[in-house]
C-alpha cells in the first residue's frame, strides 16, 4: 500500500512533467498567496525579493495578489505589489480588474494608486461595467471625478447596453448625473 502511494506521488511529480524545482515555485506562490491574504508584510518582502511570480494567481477564484490587496482595501500593499512589477490589468474568474473592484468600493485611494500604474481607465469586468460605471454603482462622486478626469470614456456602455449617465439616470443618482453631464456625457 505504502509503494503505491509512493509511485503515485512519484508520478505526480515526475510524470506529468513537474521537476521538484517546479513543484517548488507552486509551493513558494501558494506562500505568497497566503502572506498577502494574512497580511504578512515580512513574508511578502521575502518572496518577491527570493523572485516569486507576483502575478501568480489563486488555485480556486484566479485573483492575483494586487486583487486580493484590493479587496482587503490595502493601499500601501496594493502599491508596493505594483511598485514591484504587479500588472494591474489581470482579472480574476469573476472578469473584474483591481481599477473596477477599487471602483466598486468607493475606494478613491485605491483607484488613484492604480491610475497611477497605468491601470486601463476603461477595462470592463465580464458585465461590460468599467470602472466608471462601478463608481456610479456605489454612487461615489469623488471616484467618479477622479476617472473623468483621467480620461474614463462615459460614452462606453455595458452589456445592458447603458452607459454611466443612463445608470446614474435609472438609479436616480442626481448629482452623479450632473458631474456626468458637466463632463459632457449626453443621453
Amino acid at each position: 500500500m505504502r509503494l503505491t502511494k509512493f509511485i503515485a506521488i512519484l508520478l505526480l511529480v515526475t510524470g506529468f512533467g513537474l521537476s521538484s524545482s517546479l513543484a517548488q515555485n507552486f509551493s513558494e506562490s501558494y506562500k505568497f498567496l497566503k502572506a498577502v491574504k494574512e497580511l504578512k508584510y515580512q513574508d511578502i518582502k521575502m518572496a518577491i525579493e527570493k523572485g516569486v511570480n507576483i502575478n501568480t494567481r489563486d488555485y480556486d477564484d484566479q485573483t492575483t495578489a494586487l486583487i486580493k490587496a484590493v479587496r482587503m482595501k490595502e493601499a500601501p500593499l496594493a502599491k508596493y505589489l505594483l511598485g514591484n512589477g504587479a500588472k494591474p490589468d489581470l482579472v480574476g474568474k469573476d472578469g473584474k480588474t483591481a481599477l473596477v473592484i477599487a471602483a466598486e468600493f468607493g475606494d478613491r485611494a485605491l483607484v488613484a494608486i492604480l491610475l497611477e500604474f497605468k491601470a486601463d481607465i476603461d477595462l470592463a469586468d465580464n458585465n461590460g461595467t468599467t470602472p466608471l460605471i462601478a463608481a456610479v454603482y456605489a454612487n461615489n462622486r469623488r471616484v467618479a471625478k477622479l476617472l473623468l478626469k483621467a480620461g474614463a470614456d462615459f460614452t462606453l456602455e455595458d452589456y445592458s447596453g447603458r452607459t454611466a449617465l443612463q445608470h446614474a439616470i435609472d438609479d436616480k443618482r442626481r448629482r452623479l448625473e450632473i458631474i456626468l453631464k458637466d463632463a459632457g456625457a449626453t443621453q
